[in-house]
């Protein structure tokens, strides 16, 4: 039988034309041909049914051979909307379809090269044999957009390669090569060479051997686990308890089922489970999530037309703070880097925040002692800014930049030689005119916790030129950040993110929740701090909103000497550094103070009200930025939200949460706190045309 085609486009089957390969005559070999990851598509699957029940009718071929493409095998059926989760009307459920291929009388060998994920592995779980090349890849992912595996993955995995090993790879949902996979019996045979001519061969032998077929779903040769199964079960479950997303629990009671009840049972427990959460705000939310990393990851990757600068030195002013992180970052992408500050004090502070960083990794057994002495060979520390003319680019974290060190800057910088300015307190624009170099000055925003908070916002103002910007972004690439590029503005996009939450978090206290309650709704939604224990942490100085005159509980703070963490006195007490804050009877007197100044008298808010109540105001700042030209998309701004100011993936992010709320009830809330602070503006007239147009802000996303 000749070799067939599986397209991804619309039922389009084709002979295969793989060169310098005769078709043999007693093997069906179908390959999955959908570029680039062979993903299992309605139009796949239907062709692929019809394939198989061809090849099932056909006396003269004795078995069948699976195999994907272009380094592929096959994927899921694509996330990017929620409906292509579900079943097409036109195409078999990709259920049905596994459960075909297992109850065919004829032997089906799955070829796996590349990548079988999701729904790919469920269709290689189904086939009778499994033949894989060492480096593919054999996984599935579906706890990471909050849903469980739907087409019998639970069912066959534990029965293939037991409960122990099948709860760990589903509730981690990473993946394994295949050496692993064949020492987790998941594949039957390694093909070090041609994966498809092994495939033909096995299926030949088991063809003409009239053997039983092995059928997953009927295993029953790895049920020994027995109390050792039970315990990982129960400690497993308690986890789970203790996790915001429902998939893991309905996940480990479908894992349960496979090994204790029959498969139409454990199926329909499955097929149950999937149902309720792909339809969960926490599964819409990680899919958001999923399709704008993939757009962004994209996006990051793009160079333009417009070549950037040579890059192979770069200052830093200062290693204080965030300073230190971004030197390191620096280092392990090969830089050499200058280290400047004003004085011997600040300097040697600074440096000895670098060191502690390697210091770390040492002690942690990730780098060898003579690793961390060639890197920091790479560093060199001055007093003065004259070393920096050396430089490609340098970066000043901000916050603030003064006149003086423009000026100095402006002397010594070669020509050539970008400003990327990290400052949250100065305009870039206004910063541009203040050098004689403007076209070289472009805004370059990261965030604390770099290791985990990946984000980069480029942000150019109308004078920076276009080489500045790709020098800037190829930087960012060298160290491995996500990059968001805004529009020309007075600010970024998590800087307007962190003062509409500061604002509305400061207006629920002052109409009478206490700090603490405050802190804990915020981080039960998903912030990895609360409003005020972030600020603390940042320091209370650098987090002072900008124009709001005093009209602020963190201004009164710091004029009560309040620094935060810094000198462990903020919005909380510190009594032992490195240990959480506690409220402090002279900020509930104060915030009392504030409250009765305004006329205004304590009541009891709920939990659900905080949340509400800032989710929106972040999403109302969010508008503004769209409707300035600040940010371009939604899915920009909740990326920020996600991989810079680090909130959790299942909240989707501050745009994506406004749209589960409600457009009606978000521009309602901020017009309500607007009438109650100066700091929250009234709605941007974004929401009116959304509302009107009965769509949501996902619908900007294009």
């Amino acid at each position: 039988m000749a070799y067939t085609n599986l397209m991804g486009r619309a039922d389009t089957i084709e002979n295969d034309t793989t060169p310098g390969r005769d078709a043999p005559d007693d093997v069906a070999v179908v390959v999955i041909d959908n570029p680039p990851n062979g993903v299992l598509t309605p139009a796949v699957r239907a062709s692929l049914s019809e394939q198989l029940s061809a090849a099932g009718q056909n006396p003269d071929v004795h078995a069948v051979v699976i195999a994907g493409r272009d380094g592929a095998f096959a994927m899921g059926t694509g996330i990017d909307a929620g409906a292509s989760l579900a079943h097409a009307p036109d195409a078999p459920s990709h259920g049905d379809l596994c459960d075909t291929i297992e109850a065919m009388d004829k032997p089906v060998v799955a070829a796996i090269t590349g990548a079988a994920l999701g729904n790919g592995l469920e269709l290689a779980l189904a086939a009778h044999v499994r033949v894989a090349m060492p480096g593919a890849r054999l996984g599935a992912p579906e706890i990471t957009i909050g849903i469980v595996p739907g087409a019998g993955g639970t069912q066959r995995l534990p029965k293939v390669i037991g409960g122990l090993a099948a709860l760990k790879m589903l509730l981690s949902g990473r993946a394994v090569n295949g050496t692993s996979a064949l020492k987790l019996g998941l594949v039957d045979r390694l093909a070090e060479g041609d994966v498809l001519e092994v495939a033909i061969e096995e299926a030949r032998a088991r063809a003409d051997s009239g053997e039983a077929l092995p059928r997953s779903s009927q295993r029953r040769d790895r049920l020994g686990e027995g109390q050792a199964f039970l315990e990982a079960v129960a400690e497993h479950r308690r986890i789970a308890a203790a996790s915001p997303l429902d998939a893991p629990l309905r996940l480990i009671e479908c894992v349960e089922a496979a090994l204790l009840l029959p498969y139409e049972i454990g199926r329909g427990l499955e097929i149950a489970a999937f149902e309720d959460l792909v339809d969960s705000d926490h599964s819409r939310a990680l899919r958001h999530v999923f399709a704008a990393d993939r757009r962004l990851v994209a996006a990051s990757a793009v160079v333009g037309r417009t070549p950037s600068r040579s890059l192979g030195s770069i200052g830093l002013i200062g290693g204080k703070g965030i300073g230190s992180e971004i030197a390191v970052a620096c280092l392990d992408a090969g830089f050499s880097v200058t280290v400047a500050e004003r004085s011997d004090e600040a300097l040697e502070a600074g440096v000895m925040r670098i060191i502690e960083h390697y210091d770390a990794r040492v002690a942690a057994g990730k780098m060898k002692d003579e690793a961390v002495e060639a890197t920091l060979d790479r560093m060199n520390a001055v007093c003065g800014f004259r070393t920096l003319a050396d430089a490609d680019v340098v970066i000043d974290p901000g916050p603030s930049v003064s006149k003086a060190l423009i000026s100095e800057l402006d002397a010594v910088l070669k020509a050539g030689a970008v400003l990327a300015t990290g400052s949250e307190h100065v305009d870039v624009a206004t910063l541009a005119k203040a050098t004689r170099r403007p076209s070289e000055v472009v805004g370059f925003r990261l965030f604390p916790g770099m290791q985990k908070n990946r984000m980069a916002e480029v942000i150019p103002s109308e004078a920076s030129s276009p080489r500045a910007i790709a020098t800037v972004r190829a930087l960012a690439r060298k160290l491995d950040r996500l990059i968001v590029e805004t529009g020309p503005g007075p600010v970024g996009i998590g800087q307007r993110l962190a003062e509409a939450l500061h604002a509305a978090a400061d207006l629920c206290v002052e109409d009478g929740a206490r700090i603490s309650q405050v802190d804990a709704a915020l981080q039960d939604w998903g912030l990895p701090y609360g409003s005020f224990s972030w600020r603390d942490t940042e320091g209370l100085v650098r987090s002072k909103p900008r124009g709001a005159d005093g009209d602020d509980l963190t201004s009164g703070l710091v004029e009560a000497g309040r620094l935060g963490r810094v000198n462990g006195r903020g919005f909380y007490a510190y009594r032992q550094r490195g240990r959480k804050g506690v409220e402090d009877p002279d900020v509930t007197a104060f915030i009392d103070a504030v409250r009765q100044s305004k006329g205004k008298r304590a009541r009891a808010m709920s939990d659900g009200d905080i949340r509400l109540r800032c989710v929106a105001a972040m999403a109302g700042a969010g508008a503004q930025a769209l409707a300035d030209g600040t940010a371009r998309t939604p899915s920009d701004i909740d990326m920020v939200a996600i991989h810079g100011l680090g909130f959790a993936r299942r909240t989707g992010g501050v745009m994506f949460a406004a749209d589960l709320i409600g457009l009606d009830e978000v521009q309602k809330l901020l017009t309500e706190m607007a009438e109650g602070s100066a700091r929250i503006s009234l709605p941007s007239p974004i929401f009116k045309d959304l509302i009107r147009a009965g769509q949501s802000f996902a619908a900007l996303d294009g």
